[in-house]
């Protein structure tokens, strides 16, 4: 809230014009619609989730540290690296089974 009492974050004229025009299409005032674009963000699962992916990718980093992770495989004159496909080589095994 500003010294002259906004409930409204600051916006860029433009921004607002937009607040503005989007509240109304809705039938809220401005301070309205941000307060419920607000509280919908807050109850997210994506954000939820955001909100707790620091100690999930704690626990996984524990859990995988503590697990033997086998080395890739090194390319051989059998089994060269291959190249990357591009995409009419992905069209062609999609279309035909093989690419040419």
């Amino acid at each position: 809230m500003d010294e002259n009492g906004s409930q409204l974050p600051p916006f860029a004229p433009d921004e607002y014009a937009r607040v503005e025009k989007a509240a109304q299409l809705v039938g809220k005032s401005p301070e309205v619609f941000v307060r419920d674009a607000a509280l919908a963000a807050a109850d997210d699962p994506f954000i939820r989730a955001l909100d707790r992916t620091r100690d999930r990718v704690r626990q996984l980093s524990e859990v995988f540290t503590d697990q033997d992770v086998p080395a890739a495989p090194a390319a051989t004159a059998e089994y060269p690296d291959p190249a990357p496909m591009g995409s009419r080589e992905l069209f062609e095994i999609q279309h035909h089974g093989h690419a040419a």
